[in-house]
C-alpha cells in the first residue's frame, strides 16, 4: 500500500512538474509575443513621428530631383543600411536642394544630405561616411531619447507609443509641438556633443565593415573648416561641435583602437560619374 502510494505521489509530482513547463513555456512565448507587438508598435510611431520631422525638413529646403544622383546616394546608402542599419526599418535616402552644407536624419529611417555638401566630396568613401554618420543617429535613436519619448519598458503605453499613439486633439497638438522640438533641434540647437561624437565613431566602424576607406571620412570633415569659416554651413555650425573637436576626437579614437593602417575602397571613379555637377 505505503509502496503504491509513492508510486502515485511520484506520478503525481512529475505530472505537475510537466505542467509547470509547459504553462512555463507558454509563458515565455506569450511574454516573448507581447515583447515584439510592443517593439512593433513603437517602431510604427517612432516612423510616423519621423514623417513629421522629415516633411518639416522638406518644407524648409526643396528636394533635389535629379533621378542618377538621387539613385546613386540611395544606392550607397541602402547598402550600408541593409548591413548596419536597424533591421526592422526601411531607410529612405534623399538630396535636399540647398547650397548649405549639412547632412539631416529624421526618426524612422528618413536620412538626407544636401547639394552643398556632395559637391565638397571627393569619393564615394566620403559619401558614404557622412550617410553612416546620420544612419548612426537612427540607429542609436538620439533624437529620440534627447526629447524623452523612448521608455527603458518599451511598453505600449509609455515613451514614444504613449506620446504619438492618441487621436484626440491634444495628442494631435502634442505631436506637432513634438515634431517642432526635434525640427528646432536639427536646425538650431543640434544634439549633444556626446552623441555627435558616437555618430562620428560609430561612421567611422560602418565604413571599415563595409570596406570603405575611414581616412577619408576625417580628410571630408577636415575639407569643411574654410566653408564654415566663410557661412557655408550655417545650420552645420550652429548644431555641431567644431571641426576641430570631431578630427581630435576621431583621431583619439583610431589611435586607441589602432586603426591607423586600415586603408580601404575610395571608388573615386564611380563618384566622379554620377556625382558631376553643371553650373545652373
Amino acid at each position: 500500500m505505503i509502496r503504491w502510494l509513492l508510486m502515485l505521489l511520484g506520478f503525481c509530482t512529475a505530472t505537475f512538474s510537466f505542467t509547470l513547463q509547459i504553462h512555463a513555456h507558454e509563458f515565455r512565448l506569450r511574454a516573448n509575443h507581447i515583447f515584439w507587438k510592443n517593439q512593433e508598435a513603437g517602431t510604427e510611431k517612432e516612423i510616423d513621428f519621423g514623417r513629421g520631422v522629415a516633411a518639416k525638413i522638406l518644407g524648409k529646403y526643396p528636394i533635389y530631383k535629379d533621378e542618377e544622383k538621387v539613385n546613386y546616394v540611395s544606392q550607397i546608402g541602402t547598402g550600408i543600411s541593409a548591413q548596419l542599419g536597424r533591421p526592422e526599418l526601411r531607410y529612405y535616402f534623399g538630396i535636399l536642394d540647398t547650397e548649405d552644407i549639412n547632412g539631416y536624419a529624421a526618426p524612422g529611417g528618413y536620412i538626407f544630405v544636401t547639394t552643398g555638401a556632395l559637391k565638397l566630396m571627393r569619393n564615394e568613401a566620403q559619401l558614404a561616411g557622412v550617410l553612416a554618420h546620420e544612419l548612426a543617429h537612427i540607429n542609436q535613436k538620439h533624437i529620440v531619447k534627447q526629447l524623452n519619448l523612448q521608455s527603458t519598458d518599451r511598453s505600449m503605453t509609455s515613451g514614444i507609443a504613449q506620446i504619438l499613439g492618441g487621436a484626440t486633439l491634444s495628442a494631435k497638438i502634442a505631436l506637432e509641438r513634438l515634431n517642432d522640438l526635434a525640427f528646432k533641434m536639427l536646425m538650431e540647437e543640434g544634439l549633444s556633443k556626446k552623441d555627435e561624437a558616437d555618430a562620428d565613431q560609430k561612421a567611422l566602424e560602418m565604413l571599415i565593415s563595409t570596406g570603405y576607406d575611414p581616412q577619408s571620412y576625417l580628410d571630408y570633415l577636415s575639407s569643411l573648416k574654410p566653408h564654415l569659416e566663410q557661412g557655408q554651413a550655417k545650420v552645420l555650425s550652429k548644431t555641431h561641435p567644431t571641426i576641430d573637436t570631431r578630427t581630435k576626437i576621431l583621431s583619439e579614437f583610431i589611435r586607441k583602437h589602432e586603426l591607423d593602417s586600415i586603408q580601404g575602397k575610395k571608388n573615386e571613379k564611380r563618384f566622379k560619374k554620377f556625382m558631376f555637377w553643371k553650373e545652373r
